[in-house]
């Protein structure tokens, strides 16, 4: 086995058949068809199944190729670190996971500063539930990420960012509009949508719910973003999360209210971690630092609801 006959495995399960393989690595058919057959051959399995439309991969083929990407990607991170590590400029692709509820905010400061002062540096955003986040951390899938739940994470290292606040939002309409903050026994009432428990911000908010000894009146289960923004919008429930938009709460539409939670406050820590496995390429290390930054003023600024971690009280 060895990167050719991986990079053929790749190449034929994204173009669905083997002369189209060839073509995008650019080599004859036969020889992309030996570099599989020498899988094969060495594993003693069948990696794809030839069918009317092409070729489909097998079971075996699937978790080879599982395999393959994180070797790959492995090998291009470490190309990419060894030729920054010789150029005074950094330059190649970083992998980054950003949690749904952080990426609009994040993904295109974070992008404005990299071509600003990292231009040789290419970006690639991964944007899906803070689960899923934590779950690529640890897997080595991506460089480094945005992530609530650091301390579930084994396989990871974090530095811990910030904490923030937890708040009721919903539709200007609601009752519940006016005011200011709002005790946890109050929001915990009004009729809620909210993601299922084994998204990070839903098992924090139950935990301190438990604590408080209260219960929340979960209306409707939803964990796509859009369905629980339509259900707010449309005044039919309020949701508990995080805020981060440009103005903080005041800077929310004109259509939506947001009121932090007290009594107690509940709250959960952000950190940027990467994996274990593995030390931060140069070109990483740069995106780190520009998050850190980004993450940093966005607190400083209001526009994220929370406060700065003081690294001398983190153990």
């Amino acid at each position: 086995m060895n990167f050719k006959h991986l990079r053929s495995l790749v190449a034929v399960w994204e173009e669905g058949s083997f002369s189209a393989a060839a073509q995008k690595l650019n080599i004859v058919q036969p020889a992309l068809s030996q570099h599989i057959l020498a899988l094969e051959r060495e594993f003693d399995a069948e990696l794809f199944k030839r069918t009317r439309r092409g070729v489909e991969i097998t079971g075996a083929g699937k978790r080879l190729l599982d395999h393959a990407l994180l070797i790959l990607q492995n090998a291009e991170i470490a190309r990419n670190d060894m030729t920054a590590s010789l150029q005074s400029e950094p330059a190649g692709e970083v992998v980054v996971a950003i949690p749904f509820t952080m990426t609009q905010y994040l993904a295109p400061r974070l992008i404005h500063r990299m071509e600003q002062q990292y231009p040789r540096i290419t970006l690639k955003i991964e944007e899906g539930l803070s689960s899923r986040t934590g779950h690529v951390i640890e897997t080595g899938k991506v460089e480094l990420g945005v992530i609530p739940n650091a301390a579930e994470l084994e396989g990871a290292e974090a530095r811990p960012v910030l904490r923030e606040y937890f708040c009721l939002v919903g539709g200007s309409s609601r009752p519940e509009a006016s005011g200011e903050d709002i005790p946890l026994a109050e929001a915990a009432a009004i009729p809620l949508v909210l993601g299922d428990r084994h998204l990070s911000l839903r098992r924090k908010l139950d935990e301190q719910v438990l604590a408080s000894g209260l219960s929340l009146n979960v209306r409707y289960n939803q964990n796509s973003p859009q369905t629980l923004s339509g259900l707010i919008d449309y005044g039919l429930a309020c949701t508990i999360s995080n805020v981060l938009v440009p103005g903080g709460k005041a800077g929310l539409s004109r259509n939506r209210f947001a009121r932090r939670i007290v009594e107690p406050n509940v709250t959960r820590t952000i950190s940027l971690a990467w994996p274990r496995s593995r030390p931060l390429s140069r070109p990483a290390e740069c995106v780190r630092d520009s998050l850190l930054e980004i993450m940093t003023e966005a607190v400083s600024i209001g526009d994220w609801e929370g406060v700065l971690v003081d690294r001398d009280r983190v153990s």
